[in-house]
């Protein structure tokens, strides 16, 4: 632990010159704040709406659920690019202040929570992809687990906006 603490702390006089900025420039704070929240809210809002939609589509129609699976499919890309901008900016709001957050059990929480939400992004491409390929694309035992993603999904974006809450709170 002794050398963890003692690598982050060096690290913390190695980024000197970027916290100095951070803290000294209101810009360049609000600027990483947007994008981090703007992140946020373009991967997590396409997420959770497509997730809504998800929960309507397990109870349609087969017609209705090839739909849905197509829409699906088109939601990755700003679901992902959301996600990209928010770690992006996420890290170096982590390196702004590297002795503070490395020591937050907060910071590492969320950590967990985007790691579980990009394996439960990752379970719904793969469950996804298994429908669209089906032979049965109405299966009922893949649309539940669709519909049981979806619902980690919400929990998941929902709860970590509480730990960024609580981290930036702390």
């Amino acid at each position: 632990m002794l050398l963890v603490m003692g690598v982050v702390d060096g690290l913390g006089r190695l980024l000197e010159p970027w916290s100095s900025l951070y803290r000294n420039s209101p810009a360049v704070r609000t600027t990483l704040t947007f994008l981090h929240l703007a992140g946020i809210f373009l991967g997590g809002g396409f997420a959770i709406a497509t997730d809504r939609e998800t929960f309507i589509a397990v109870a349609a129609r087969l017609s209705g659920q090839i739909r849905h699976l197509q829409h699906l499919h088109t939601i990755h890309r700003p679901v992902i690019l959301g996600l990209v901008i928010a770690i992006s900016s996420g890290f170096l709001l982590f390196l702004a202040d590297i002795e503070t957050f490395a020591r937050s059990w907060v910071f590492w929480v969320k950590m967990t929570l985007l790691a579980l939400l990009l394996a439960n992004g990752y379970l719904l491409s793969r469950t996804e992809n298994a429908l669209r390929q089906s032979e049965q694309p109405d299966s009922p035992l893949l649309w539940a687990r669709l519909r049981y993603i979806s619902g980690a999904s919400i929990a998941l974006w929902l709860t970590l906006i509480l730990a960024g809450t609580l981290l930036m709170s702390a």
